[in-house]
């Protein structure tokens, strides 16, 4: 995805994932197209970013849906193995040096993940 296309993101309210489906820690593509999201979880802490790695540009997601979370803190490319953190999306390890992932604004509403 390059920054020189729009970036068409959920309107607010849009139902992206229920919480119950989410590895809990871990992460799940959302439902959403056009635009790849991951959506991460820790408990009742939810986070997401675009689904795509700023190094490889490839997505964190296997064509699974697996989405590896390392530690329940760490989002880790399955590609390069850049590993990101959870709760701020900023590079902590890897080839993606000081790269921070977009994210997306989401909340949790009556067990839904929803974008905000």
């Amino acid at each position: 995805m390059s920054d020189e296309t729009e970036t068409v993101l959920p309107a607010p309210g849009t139902v992206l994932k229920t919480l119950s489906e989410i590895p809990d820690p871990g992460g799940l593509p959302a439902d959403f197209a056009p635009t790849p999201i991951v959506i991460l979880r820790s408990g009742e802490t939810v986070t997401a970013y675009l689904n795509v790695c700023p190094h490889a540009g490839r997505p964190f997601s296997l064509p699974s849906g697996k989405t590896l979370v390392s530690e329940g803190r760490y989002l880790v490319c399955p590609f390069h193995g850049a590993s990101f953190d959870v709760a701020t999306g900023a590079c902590v390890g890897g080839p993606a040096g000081k790269s921070t992932l977009k994210p997306v604004a989401v909340t949790v509403v009556d067990g839904q993940v929803v974008a905000a």
